[in-house]
């Protein structure tokens, strides 16, 4: 007997309808009638119909890990296609938008001319104060660009073409934003972190597993079973988001904080 058949039987040998189940798992009915007619595509990817199928087996009472395995047994994960194929074909397509080689070079050439001539007048304009220091003091000239020890007059001239970066000094301010620690309880949790507006982790966390991330306005994350994820924003512990199989999405900003 097949996937769908086991958990339909299952169902109505409870005496339940899919408004009822779906009230008490929290699972859509479209996404449990999906599971029910193996239509795995209706649902929002493999790690939701693992998950789903997980639940709905445990909550008519069925092996679940034995659905679950065999739904793997069913549908093998495919290989994923190699990233270097079409790094390759983007490589090839800049090479042949380039109208010649030689441009380039003509380029490069002309960068150089400018970046010689812009150094050899600046040699020339720091030979020369280095020249008035020394008829000015009476003194003999140090290294360019260097300074001894107690020869703080010459430091200032010579040194006038680069000056020194202004510190700023030590900020002892607290960092504000945002601290999100997810710790996954039990089972498995498909989970997707967004850390102002940059994409940091997608994918599934196992059980007694956590992940912290460090925002500075605001995190958007988002579970595909919400009732094994305790949270955590700044210290702050909110529990869990929702109920086991739940679909959660939520963004914490630096004001907000949960």
């Amino acid at each position: 007997m097949d996937i769908g058949n086991i958990l339909r039987e299952a169902r109505q040998a409870r005496g339940l309808s899919l408004e009822q189940a779906e009230e008490q798992t929290k699972i859509r009915r479209k996404y449990l009638e999906a599971l029910e007619e193996e239509a795995f595509d209706v649902l929002p990817g493999r790690v939701y119909v693992r998950g789903f199928l997980r639940n709905y087996a445990r909550f008519l009472g069925l092996d679940a890990e034995a659905l679950v395995a065999r739904f793997e047994e069913m549908f093998p994960l495919e290989e994923t296609q190699p990233v270097t194929q079409p790094l390759a074909g983007v490589e090839k397509k800049l090479r042949l938008s380039w109208p010649s080689g030689r441009l380039a070079y003509v380029a490069t050439g002309l960068l150089l001319a400018v970046l010689l001539l812009w150094g050899a007048g600046w040699l020339v304009g720091l030979t020369r104060d280095t020249a008035y220091d020394v008829v000015s003091q009476d003194k003999p000239a140090g290294t360019p660009g260097r300074s001894s020890p107690g020869n703080t007059g010459h430091t200032q001239n010579q040194d006038a073409p680069f000056p020194a970066p202004t510190s700023t000094g030590t900020d002892n301010r607290t960092p504000e934003g945002v601290h999100l620690v997810l710790n996954v309880t039990d089972e498995t949790c498909w989970m997707r972190v967004v850390v102002d507006g940059k994409t940091m982790f997608t994918g599934e966390v196992a059980a007694n597993q956590s992940k912290s991330f460090q925002a500075r306005e605001h995190i958007w994350v988002k579970l595909g079973n919400a009732g094994v994820v305790n949270v955590q924003v700044n210290g702050r512990d909110l529990g869990v988001l929702g109920d086991r199989g739940q679909v959660v999405s939520r963004e914490f900003s630096a004001s907000t904080q949960g």
